[in-house]
């Protein structure tokens, strides 16, 4: 990387800091000021000629060594002058926090030593300033001009952070659906082939990722697989890490850190009997082994998984493929060639990114774009890279043949070339930026705010905003790409494409080394500035080998960051810190148990900016972490041990983001003092402590009024035991500055002990009233969560409604605890409200308008006709989710048409939601005059209503968007739902349904019967419930669960001829049971899971599943009548035609398209995985004819089935089966003894057979490798 990338950003802070010591009242013995003055003039002399030395450095060799010598002198400017300003503000700090008397004593004590610093730092800086004269003289030498260029001084156009530009993806529809037809096509070989091998090669920056990301989101490819993971691999093919990462993918909870054996028991856990797709992303292996290894652990997959990787190596699609066919029953597709872009995709792609308000009418400029585009070779991200340069030309026909003009060595990558000619483009501190990242390895998922956290240290930018901004410019020209966002539009993660690392590593130079071992730490120069060590697993360990890491980074003693995660050992960690006082970053990735003792050793680094450290075990931060003036980011990962902070906090006068674990249950307090630290931006929670008046521990901590100056704190601020919240003397508003805060939780637990008579829960209550009332805050406010207790906010205070209807800006609201609010304010008046969560708030009758302000939504009054009073029915503008939860008497709050996430009514009133489906656009609701009578909508009678209007703002049908519908614990009788009159255009996008403990019957709406898009039904703990709907009708329907609902008996259905009635699904009144040809199914069910339901006999018949069945205490006829189901005969045109993909199998398998079954083109079950039969007592047999066309069929399980005495002969023909399981079943037991029971001949074949806890037999995959 060009010198001067480095140099101008460090001049500045030269010239900065030099006028601002010169300036300062520094109290020194010894007047270095006008030293200061030359010093500065001396590098702003120098800074005018950098960008020219930029320019001649690449002919001029002698050009380059002055810059490079000119960079150790500045570096060594910027250090001194870093010295004496942080001796200067120790200084003012000592003179603040001492009285007179001590001040006085102090200075005579260490005058001595005073003179002895002062004099020394004045030589210093003269020394330093000479130094650079000297070098600035030879300036003139290189006949170096003077550049006045606007690009460094030119502001960064400032943006909002949802404003950023959307992915744009030109070119790959074709191959797109080739993937997904290769992924969703079910295995036909003749072998049992569970799992496909789909390798898509290509060149670097050709776009596999971002087609393979593509493919991932597929709403299509979602549906068809029950579990997807995505892993990034890169050059480091490490098993137990890939095993991590699916399993983290997969369960988004689990961050344990496991062995290799419970990362593949619970991965196995996780995937068994399921269709899985996993995608491997950027895989460079080409060992056999390893992949032999990993495809061990796959073998447990349904039929139809997926295994998606990304390479750019035939080899390793060849290679993998063949090692997984031979450790899994895996099949593997011809590699999948990705291309590159066509000249006309390739254009498009150019055009629409450069030139996106301005389609070049000269063809001189398409002339010289294409010719531009026919050098790279159609690749993606080189387009898109080149584009991000071009978008800000001002005159493509001057500038765009200019960057023509400029050429390309032939000798490189073309792809590189291009990216090095777009880093060449950039700004210089952006360049600098950018090659910083060489630090950190392939793959690394950057945290964005840590990232620009870092450059700001290092003082490449100025501040965090400016940071941001430099970030997303360099995201918009593709150096990062991936970003994730928060639901709020803050920037979280990001990733780095390969080449553009490799980028990295080319222009970085040896400044910056990342060590991925100890081993390669040889030889580092001396003038390293930033250096990454990373340990591998092969690297040595031991003390010899610490100590010779230590050896050669003694020579690397002007680092200024530092980022280890190399488990050296205590000495050698001291060792390596005394000499690297210069560091701005420290980050120590590794858990260690010597923490504490290190950071005493951190304390004396006076220039360290940022720091992250392991806190694992440790109760408390040591004193000397506050001697770090400096430092402005502090982060302490694994610090739920902690039970205090450190005592002497505000000395830290720099510090901007302290960052801790959330769950920090140990941490009573917050250090008196914190309010003094005015840059504080970052504060995860806020600990109130108990009052000096109401306790005798002189420790107690901060109170709430130290929130009150930390106005700066911006994203999210928990404030925690509000209940020691001391009532202040006067009006004191802590929050209502704090302009940035997006999100802010008020949390009244844990609650101090209060006595329980009601005179004491009054007073405490009003006590919380007045703190709430302290807490209001900025209108900016875009979450805000109320945790309420019974000893403290029990209810929410009238003047609520001002202190909410303020919050002009919030998008989520959560309310939990509040147990004696009745009543809560408009919230529908928050016109930018998207989640609501109200929990737990048993009195809460309803979300009512605003008493006095006279809008009563009242249609008895006479000043307005009938309609017009129908019309003011309040409504949520943009509600996305909502969640009821305990809150049995809210049945009066404004509807909700707009939600198209999740909506979720526990122990609440089914009245918001019958209300809301009657919405209609253009209907009416005839409303009964007695249901307003005030402001808070006293109770309605549902009998009396009809529409209700659709308001003006909604043109979408109601709940049209709502994908999931939990009803929980409902007490109302379900049939409250509106029939098709009303909900013909409801719940039209549901994907689930949960119907749980509801204690009347189950009617689904005549909308849902019909419905196109519902997947998944879940039924349970419904006492009261006999009769199903029509569930077979959904021919949607993949998964349903029915649980503990023992009054069930059936479902309804439509008899063939009788469309206008319906009838429980039971047998003739002669007893003959219904005709096989009429008796209903279900189209495409693939898991069907039924418990505790002992009288459900009549069930629809379930030929097609694939995933699982399980029957547990219930009937199993509705299994035997599925298994007698008739097979027809069908031709081999047909046959093939019908297997040609898993959705036309589906629909074909019936000659009517109504539900009634006529006959099976392939034998019922026959894709079935999983059967598992447990405690039907009634159970005397499995019929041998239906049992032998479960082909497919991995695993059984059969227990408690006490009247079952055999297995018949048909066991023979399920080929797939590997695991029989046995369990409870007293005469089977009896009959399947190895090599003496009756029925051993029977299951013999049967790889894995558990008999009552005893392996019969087993297959050892380990053994079989030997």
């Amino acid at each position: 990387m060009a010198a001067e990338t480095i140099l101008i950003p460090v001049a500045k802070q030269i010239i900065a800091k030099a006028a601002d010591l010169a300036l300062e009242q520094l109290g020194l013995i010894w007047n270095f000021k006008p030293e200061l003055w030359k010093l500065k003039a001396t590098v702003s002399t120098i800074q005018a000629v950098l960008r020219d030395a930029e320019e001649k450095q690449s002919h001029n060799h002698q050009v380059k060594l002055w810059l490079d010598k000119l960079s150790d002198a500045m570096y060594d400017a910027d250090d001194l002058l870093d010295d004496v300003s942080t001796e200067a503000r120790r200084k003012a700090m000592t003179a603040t926090t001492t009285n007179c008397w001590s001040l006085v004593c102090f200075l005579f004590s260490s005058l001595p030593e005073q003179l002895v610093y002062d004099l020394k730092m004045a030589h210093a800086i003269k020394g330093i300033r000479e130094k650079l004269d000297d070098i600035s003289k030879d300036k003139d030498t290189f006949h170096l001009e003077v550049v006045h260029s606007t690009e460094e001084d030119e502001a960064l156009p400032s943006r909002e952070t949802d404003s950023c530009p959307p992915t744009i993806v030109v070119g790959r529809e074709e191959d797109k659906k080739n993937i997904i037809h290769l992924l969703l096509l079910l295995n036909s070989n003749s072998e049992v082939n569970n799992v496909l091998f789909v390798p898509i090669v290509g060149m670097g920056g050709l776009g596999k990722t971002t087609l393979a990301q593509l493919v991932f989101d597929d709403d299509e490819v979602a549906a068809h697989f029950d579990i997807k993971a995505w892993v990034y691999v890169s050059q480091s093919f490490d098993v137990k890490a890939i095993l991590g990462k699916m399993l983290r993918s997969i369960d988004r909870q689990n961050q344990a850190c496991l062995e290799l054996d419970d990362l593949q028991a619970q991965l196995r856990e996780k995937i068994k009997d399921k269709r899985f797709l996993f995608v491997l992303d950027d895989v460079w292996e080409e060992s056999v082994e390893r992949w032999e290894t990993l495809g061990k652990y796959l073998t447990v997959g349904a039929l139809g998984s997926k295994v998606l990787v990304t390479t750019r190596s035939t080899k390793v699609a060849e290679v993998g493929g063949r090692a997984l066919k031979s450790r899994t029953s895996t099949s593997i597709v011809e590699s999948y060639h990705l291309k590159g872009l066509s000249e006309e995709e390739s254009w498009n792609l150019l055009l629409t990114k450069a030139l996106p308000r301005k389609i070049p009418q000269n063809s001189c400029v398409e002339e010289v774009g294409r010719e531009i585009l026919r050098k790279y070779g159609g690749v993606p991200l080189a387009v898109n890279t080149i584009a991000g340069m071009l978008m800000s030309s001002k005159h493509p026909e001057i500038d765009w043949p200019s960057f023509l003009h400029k050429g390309l060595s032939e000798e490189e990558n073309p792809t590189i070339s291009a990216l090095k000619l777009s880093f060449n483009h950039l700004p210089s501190h952006m360049k600098h930026c950018f090659a910083y990242c060489k630090l950190y390895p392939k793959g690394y998922e950057f945290h964005v705010k840590s990232l620009v956290q870092c450059w700001v240290a290092q003082g490449y930018i100025e501040s965090e905003i400016k940071g941001l901004d430099c970030f997303i410019m360099l995201w918009w020209r593709s150096f990062f790409q991936e970003v994730e966002m928060d639901e709020l539009g803050n920037m979280l993660t990001c990733k780095m494409h390969d080449l553009m690392h490799d980028l990295a590593d080319s222009v970085a130079g040896d400044k910056i080394i990342r060590s991925l071992s100890s081993t390669a730490l040889i030889n580092i120069p001396s003038k390293t500035r930033h250096l990454a060590i990373y340990e591998d697993d092969d690297s040595d360990a031991g003390e010899e080998a610490d100590a010779a890491v230590a050896d050669e980074l003694e020579n690397a003693s002007k680092v200024r960051t530092l980022v280890c995660n190399k488990p050296l050992s205590k000495q050698e960690f001291e060792r390596v810190l005394c000499k690297f006082i210069r560091l701005r970053v420290l980050i120590v990735f590794e858990d260690r148990s010597d923490a504490s003792t290190l950071l005493h050793f951190v304390g004396k680094l006076k220039h360290l900016r940022y720091l992250v450290i392991h806190c694992h075990g440790m109760e408390m931060l040591p004193d000397p972490v506050t001697n770090l003036l400096n430092l402005q980011v502090l982060v302490l990962k694994y610090s739920r041990s902690l039970k205090e902070l450190p005592r002497y906090i505000r000395k830290l006068v720099n510090l901007k983001h302290l960052v801790f674990d959330e769950n920090m249950d140990l941490l009573t307090h917050m250090p008196k003092g914190i309010g003094e630290l005015k840059s504080l931006q970052t504060l995860p929670t806020f600990m109130v402590g108990k009052s000096s008046s109401s306790s005798n521990d002189k420790t107690v901590g901060a109170g709430l009024d130290e929130l009150k100056g930390l106005n700066a704190l911006r994203g999210e601020l928990n404030i925690k035991n509000l209940a020691n919240a001391e009532f202040p003397s006067t009006d004191v508003y802590v929050l209502k500055k704090k302009l940035h805060l997006q999100s802010l939780i008020l949390d009244w637990s844990p609650q101090r002990y209060v006595s329980d008579d009601d005179d004491n829960v009054r007073s405490t209550s009003t006590h919380a009233e007045g703190i709430l009332e302290m807490l209001w805050p900025h209108p900016n406010l875009k979450k805000l969560m109320i945790r309420g207790d019974y000893y403290g906010l029990l209810e929410l205070p009238n003047w609520l409604p001002n202190w909410l209807s303020s919050l002009v800006n919030l998008v989520e609201f959560s309310l939990i605890d509040c147990l004696q609010s009745e009543y809560l304010p408009p919230l529908h008046q928050l016109r930018c409200l998207k989640k609501l969560k109200i929990d737990n708030c048993p009195e809460l009758k309803g979300i009512n308008n605003d008493a006095d302000s006279g809008d009563h939504c009242d249609p008895s009054t006479n000043s307005s006709t009938t309609e017009e009073k129908e019309d003011k029915w309040p409504h949520f503008h943009c509600l996305a989710y909502l969640s009821l939860q305990n809150c049995p008497k809210l049945t009066l709050m404004p509807t909700f048409p707009s939600i198209e996430g999740e909506l979720r009514l526990v122990a609440t009133s089914l009245k918001p939601l019958v209300r809301t489906m009657k919405v209609r656009r253009g209907g009416r609701q005839v409303v009964h005059s007695d249901e307003y009578t005030n402001s808070a909508f006293e109770e309605y009678d549902d009998a009396d209503t009809a529409l209700l209007p659709c308001p003006s703002s909604h043109l979408v049908r109601p709940l049209s968007k709502l994908t999931n519908l939990t009803l929980n614990g409902i007490d109302d009788d379900l049939e409250l739902l509106p029939d098709e009159d009303f909900s013909s255009s409801c719940l039209i996008s549901l994907l689930k349904l949960c119907v749980w403990s509801c204690s009347h019957g189950l009617k689904l709406p005549s909308s849902l019967c019909s419905s196109t898009s519902l997947t998944v039904i879940t039924i349970g703990w419904c006492d009261r419930l006999e009769y199903l709907p029509p569930l077979h009708e959904l021919l949607s329907l993949r998964e349903l669960f029915i649980e503990g609902c023992p009054s069930l008996k059936g479902c309804w259905w439509k008899k063939k001829g009788n469309h206008d009635h319906s009838d429980p699904l039971m047998e003739e009144e002669d007893g003959e049971e219904a005709d096989e040809e009429e008796w209903p199914h279900f189209h495409c069910l693939s898991s069907l899971k039924i418990k505790d339901c002992p009288n459900l006999t009549q069930m629809p018949l379930f030929p097609n599943l694939e995933v699982e069945l399980k029957l547990w205490r219930t009937s199993t006829e509705a299994l035997v009548r599925t298994m007698k189901m008739k097979v027809a005969t069908t031709n081999h045109h047909d046959s093939q035609k019908h297997t040609s993909s898993a959705a036309t199998v589906t629909n074909s398998y019936y000659s009517s398209s109504s539900s009634s079954c006529t006959a099976l083109v392939t034998p019922p079950l026959s894709n079935l995985t999983k059967l598992s039969i447990r405690g039907i007592d009634e159970l005397h047999y499995i019929p041998e004819d239906g049992l032998r066309h479960l082909t497919s069929l991995q695993d059984f399980v059969i227990k408690n089935c006490s009247s079952l005495a055999s297995l018949p002969p048909a066991m023979h023909c399920l080929a797939s089966l590997q695991t029989l399981y046995i369990r409870r079943c007293p005469q089977l037991a009896e009959r399947c003894r190895k090599e003496e029971g009756e029925d051993w001949p029977n299951i013999s074949h049967i790889p894995n057979i558990l008999l009552d806890g005893e392996a019969l037999q087993y297959y050892s995959e380990e053994e079989s490798d030997d």
